[in-house]
């Protein structure tokens, strides 16, 4: 049976969270269209129809598009540059594609998960922090900075410090993509301060941990576990620096203030869902590190069956 929704996906052909919830789609007979947005503009064909005596269209390769009950935005990714394409006319074509889709795409009025102007909103970290705290959620000490002398008095301040990334946690290095993971600042790090001119980072008191948290928000349903992080050596600062495939995790509740508190910080952000990073201390306090507003849950899925996929089906399906 075919149910009377048609969802939107905006994704890539590359994500294969995106594949589980398709499957899933197709399982609750869900109609559903996915946009590879790297096939976007140089494989494939958009249109928008303004017209102030008709309903807005939108047409796909030359094919009306029908008005979407919900909208999955995912994942944007570039396409490659064509062969023997000028590189500054391959980025005036990916800019004007990107206001184009994108542009077209918002103009429809329907549920999101999540709007991409508060998504592009809830990924700026220091925004972020500053909305969790109003919230009532404990954050580390942090400073944003790219001064030498800023950095080196909150390392004596803090006691003892971490650094990582503004926005992105990766970097092309000689051709090759290499991850950036929090990490200490040590005392023998200092020295190398005037480095940190060339870009800014975000500097933060290091938090004791008990485990890391990740808590997955889809719509009103959070679900949460704990990483045993401690118990690896090279996860200790960064849980993903794991050298263990089976680093432990278990299902936990959290308390109903932390749960409230999150609920609050997604309405504010505007988001529908969410992955939210948490530390818990050895005297069991909760702190708020970050949230994704379009992280991975595929692994927590894998582990621990927490049904994270079959909400995000059950949210887009619904009415």
């Amino acid at each position: 049976m075919t149910i009377n929704r048609d969802v939107l996906i905006v994704s890539t052909v590359a994500d294969i969270a995106t594949d589980y919830v398709v499957r899933g789609l197709v399982r609750a007979g869900v109609r559903h269209h996915r946009i590879n947005t790297e096939e976007f503009p140089f494989s494939r064909t958009l249109a928008l129809s303004l017209d102030g005596n008709k309903t807005t269209s939108l047409s796909l390769d030359g094919q009306e598009q029908p008005q979407p009950s919900a909208i999955w935005y995912r994942r944007v990714r570039s396409p490659a540059c064509p062969p023997n394409m000028d590189h500054g006319v391959y980025e005036f074509c990916l800019q004007e594609n990107r206001a184009a889709l994108l542009g077209s795409l918002v103009s429809c009025d329907t549920r999101w998960m999540s709007h991409p102007a508060n998504v592009w909103h809830a990924e700026l970290k220091p925004y972020q922090l500053q909305v969790a705290k109003q919230l009532g959620l404990r954050i580390p000490q942090t400073l944003v900075t790219n001064d030498p002398n800023s950095i080196r008095a909150a390392f004596h301040s803090f006691g003892s410090m971490i650094v990582k990334p503004c926005r992105s946690g990766y970097a092309v290095v000689d051709g090759e993509e290499r991850a950036i993971y929090t990490s200490r600042l040590l005392a023998e790090h200092l020295e190398f301060l005037e480095e940190a001119r060339l870009s800014p980072a975000i500097y933060q008191e290091h938090i004791p941990k008990r485990v890391d948290i990740r808590a997955t928000v889809v719509g009103s349903q959070i679900f949460a576990a704990a990483i045993d992080s401690q118990s690896d050596p090279a996860a200790a600062v960064d849980w993903r620096h794991t050298t263990n495939p089976n680093l432990p995790h278990v299902p936990i509740e959290l308390p109903v203030q932390v749960q409230a508190c999150l609920h609050s910080l997604m309405s504010k952000l505007g988001l529908t869902f969410g992955a939210i990073d948490l530390v818990q201390t050895p005297d069991g306090e909760f702190v708020f590190l970050e949230v994704n507003p379009n992280g991975q849950w595929l692994w927590i899925d894998d582990q621990l069956n927490l049904g994270i996929t079959e909400a995000i089906v059950a949210w887009l399906a619904q009415a």
